[in-house]
């Protein structure tokens, strides 16, 4: 029997079972027929990603209206990669120059609020129309000059477009990793805190990953006790390491709204509470780690709330990772 006269049902499930990456990979394999592109798209939306150029193709398409519906019926996972400003125009002779002065500026400026922040709010109205998203990884990293390594660090992700992400009701899985820009408020008065918004989802996820450039307690903190919480994984990386493969260095989070004198050792201290309190809330807790990085160096270590050991996991290490146990005498 032919493929494609096989029940829809089956169909569907051949499908699923080829991936997104494959159709992905060669955008050519998405139009064999017309009923092959049904199936083949559907597959493809299946897991989504996205970084801000690919979005902004997609939204500028003139055949928007084609592939809308297949990711309100069809994206499961989404993971959306952001890097800031890019369209640097490399034939400028002095970039330190240009980019620094109040033109320089005044570009970046208009390309974050008018287009990057305008195509993930769309995307966020879409993704609010989802049947089936349950799974979402954000990972913005630091904005970068390929030629001006100097440059200062510029923040470009508004507070109210990340916001509507935590808005979504349906999700399991949530990884936030914004190590490379704060949220900014896009208007006057707007409230830019965002932990109370990441701790209202607890109570519907089963797996949480954060690393925030300022973060506090109450990202962990439930607003209703419970003792039978679904979610069995959180990790909360507070080292800042990695987010440029230029930086050789690192710092760690601060915590939000900071005053001078308030340290990273408490920070690390009261998160590392927090998640015990909410370890005896969960039903079936798997993993639950609090990350830095040790003092002399940027090698990844954690916290295991589990056992109340400490682990060496290695540079460069999954936030996951197995590691090795610190030895008290070794605990930096």
């Amino acid at each position: 029997m032919p493929l494609l006269q096989l029940p829809p049902e089956i169909l569907i499930q051949i499908f699923d079972d080829v991936g997104s990456a494959y159709f992905r990979s060669d955008p050519s394999r998405l139009t064999v027929c017309k009923q092959w592109s049904i199936y083949a798209r559907s597959a493809c939306f299946r897991d989504l990603h996205l970084t801000q150029k690919t979005l902004r193709r997609l939204l500028s398409t003139p055949c928007e209206e084609t592939w809308l519906p297949f990711i309100k019926d069809s994206v499961i996972a989404l993971d959306l990669e952001l890097k800031g400003f890019e369209d640097w125009g490399l034939t400028s002779d002095k970039p330190e120059a240009t980019w620094n002065s109040a033109q320089g500026h005044a570009i970046r400026d208009a390309w974050t609020s008018g287009v990057l922040n305008d195509d993930i709010s769309h995307l966020v109205r879409i993704t609010k129309q989802s049947r089936k998203l349950r799974h979402l990884r954000i990972h913005a990293t630091s904005e970068a000059h390929p030629e001006f390594y100097l440059q200062d660090r510029r923040d470009y992700l508004f507070t109210s477009t990340i916001r509507g992400f935590l808005s979504l009701s349906n999700l399991a899985s949530l990884q936030l990793d914004l190590c490379g820009t704060r949220p900014m408020p896009s208007r006057t008065g707007e409230r830019f805190h965002i932990c109370t918004d990441i701790a209202a989802l607890l109570p519907t996820l089963q797996r949480l990953r954060l690393r925030m450039r300022e973060i506090c307690p109450n990202a962990l903190k439930l607003e209703q006790p419970s003792t039978d919480l679904r979610l069995d994984e959180v990790l909360v990386n507070l080292s800042l390491s990695h987010d440029s493969p230029r930086i050789t260095s690192a710092t760690h989070a601060a915590r939000c709204g900071s005053s001078p004198g308030v340290g990273f050792l408490q920070l690390k201290a009261d998160m590392q509470q927090q998640a015990k309190e909410l370890v005896a809330q969960m039903a079936s807790p798997k993993r639950v780690r609090v990350l830095t990085h040790a003092r002399l160096n940027i090698e990844l270590e954690a916290f295991d709330v589990l056992t109340g050991k400490n682990l060496a996991l290695g540079e460069c290490a999954d936030w996951d990772a197995a590691g090795e146990v610190i030895e008290d005498s070794r605990v930096r």
